[in-house]
């Protein structure tokens, strides 16, 4: 007599934070921040309060992460960094990230053209740490408050950080090739 068993597995998968092979982006700016992936808006709590860090998914094969902050009388700035699954540092803000006075048709979009008189480094103002915001959340201790050259006289900043991927290409062919 021969016999076969049936076995049902249920499970029930509940997402993290971020999906496996992408990481965390940790970010606050002093006052209120609007945060862009690619162009697309990203809700998270805490966008209002610079004392708190927003955490927000960001897929590891971003284009662009764009950075909008508004100050509403104080100090200025826009502090973040991203960690992966291992809680290595993958960017922190710094004088690599561009920031601009002026909000530009498609600047938070991967194909937009930063032009060298609107857009500038970001100004590192300070460590995190820094008086007066003094340690926020699990951003990374090498994160850089940034804002535009001239922080004092502005009240919106615009930054983007758009990193730059090095692939490899392998390839053989017997004949011709066009890559």
């Amino acid at each position: 007599m021969s016999g076969f068993i049936v076995l049902v597995v249920v499970a029930t998968i509940t997402a993290s934070v971020a999906a496996e092979d992408d990481y965390v982006l940790r970010a606050t700016c002093d006052n209120k921040m609007t945060v862009y992936v690619d162009g697309v808006e990203m809700p998270a709590d805490g966008l209002t309060d610079w004392r708190k860090e927003s955490q927000i998914p960001l897929p590891s094969d971003f284009k662009v992460l764009a950075i909008k902050c508004e100050d509403v009388g104080g100090k200025v700035g826009v502090l973040a960094s991203a960690h992966n699954d291992a809680g290595e540092d993958v960017l922190v803000t710094d004088g690599s990230w561009s920031c601009s006075k002026e909000e530009e048709e498609g600047w938070t979009e991967p194909g937009f053209r930063e032009s060298s008189d609107t857009w500038e480094a970001g100004d590192v103002i300070g460590k995190h740490g820094v008086s007066p915001w003094s340690k926020i959340g699990q951003i990374s201790d090498d994160a850089n408050w940034i804002w535009t050259k001239n922080w004092k006289a502005w009240e919106t900043v615009y930054c983007r950080y758009a990193p730059v991927y090095i692939n490899t290409l392998r390839a053989t062919c017997d004949n011709k090739m066009t890559v």
